[in-house]
């Protein structure tokens, strides 16, 4: 446990391999609660961000983001509700989707050879400061991708992170991105995953009476932010969706030939939060499509390595592009996104965990302008044939 909390922990850092398959969980477990206790405190009311924030703190935890790197954000965070004379509360999922930057604290603290109490006080007062900046940005970069990514605190945190990593390295510190994984526990977390997703269907089964009541209500959704799946057809339909989504990216981790370990658990786990928040099987697919095309032809990476499985799986966060536009444009969103996600990466040196998430907000915001104006032409085209039909009739 004390080797994952000293750990430097930028991408990829599987603390399987760091700690071992009981420090792990303890990590997660420990963290998982917290978030619970801190929304319970502040009378959150369980909706869909909620549960999605919580779930990314969950599939964090066991590749990057620990107790002491976590708190600084979330602290941050306060401050800024409090300086703007807000309720915490309304903040309280940006901070659990900041969890995102957590490395930052543990990278200046034990990865840039500080004394450690020096280390200590630079890494948790630059955590603070990124947990104050978070909500302001947060409303901005909403605009540029119009709502097409689920994963808005993923790209603002990408836009800090290489922002912060541009100004190290213009004082000659070299932020190395890390590849440590663990492959040894697939066969426990096979079991593991297929079980707790089964599970999350079979409850949500009940919860629901043991019909599909809601479920096209999600199906039929675009899920461009903000859809909240909980409120709009209730908690029963959610976790049916959960556990379909889950058991689909799992299967896809298997039948590419992949292997499962911290990041990989850590990204579906996360990813399946926003399938309470915007993406199902419908809107996801078409992603998945695309992004196992370009990972088959692709030869800048093997498909089944776990950079690509990782990015993959946090590909359906452009479920809203296909959701909205059509399947068509979900396969190119999704051979976007693996073209642009490991050269983006480069830019803050793993030190932002969502790099899918910074990816998918350019993915988004490259597209939907285009495909916008595409549609617009398409209206107007049709509406102009309509009228020359018309006027040929009279």
């Amino acid at each position: 446990m004390l080797t994952i909390l000293t750990s430097p922990s930028n991408l990829l850092t599987d603390y399987f391999a760091l700690g071992g398959f009981g420090s792990a969980f303890i990590n997660v477990g420990i963290l998982t609660l917290l978030s619970v206790l801190l929304a319970y405190r502040h009378k959150v009311i369980l909706n869909g961000p909620l549960f999605a924030s919580i779930l990314t703190v969950t599939g964090f935890s066991f590749f990057g983001k620990n107790l002491y790197n976590s708190i600084s954000i979330i602290l941050g965070v306060y401050l800024y509700a409090v300086f703007v004379n807000k309720p915490f509360s309304q903040y309280i999922m940006i901070g659990l989707f900041g969890s995102a930057l957590s490395p930052v604290v543990s990278y200046i603290t034990f990865g840039m050879r500080f004394p450690l109490l020096i280390g200590i006080l630079l890494g948790n007062l630059a955590s603070i400061a990124i947990g104050l900046l978070l909500p302001p940005l947060a409303a901005q970069t909403l605009v540029f991708h119009r709502g097409f990514t689920l994963y808005n605190i993923g790209f603002t945190s990408g836009l800090i992170a290489m922002t912060f990593t541009a100004v190290l390295r213009l004082f000659s510190y070299s932020i190395v991105e890390n590849t440590l994984v663990f492959n040894e526990y697939h066969f426990p977390l096979i079991w593991i995953i297929f079980g707790f997703f089964s599970l999350t269907v079979g409850i949500g089964f009940y919860y629901n009476s043991f019909r599909l009541s809601g479920i096209r209500e999600i199906f039929d959704s675009s899920g461009k932010l903000t859809t909240d799946f909980i409120a709009n057809s209730g908690i029963g339909a959610t976790l049916i969706n959960i556990g379909l989504v889950g058991l689909m990216l799992s299967s896809y981790v298997l039948l590419v030939g992949g292997q499962l370990n911290g990041p990989v658990i850590g990204a579906i786990l996360s990813a399946v939060g926003f399938s309470a928040f915007g993406c199902h099987l419908k809107n996801s697919f078409p992603i998945l499509v695309g992004i196992f095309i370009a990972s088959l032809f692709g030869t800048f990476h093997e498909i089944t390595s776990t950079g690509m499985l990782v990015a993959a799986v946090f590909g359906t966060g452009l479920a809203p592009i296909s959701g909205f536009y059509g399947s068509f444009y979900g396969v190119i969103a999704g051979v976007l996104h693996i073209a642009l996600v490991h050269n983006v990466s480069t830019l803050h040196g793993g030190l932002n965990l969502y790099n899918s998430g910074f990816s998918t907000g350019f993915v988004a915001g490259i597209l939907v302008p285009i495909l916008d104006n595409f549609t617009a032409v398409r209206k107007e085209k049709k509406t102009l044939g309509k009228r020359i039909i018309k006027k040929n009739h009279r």
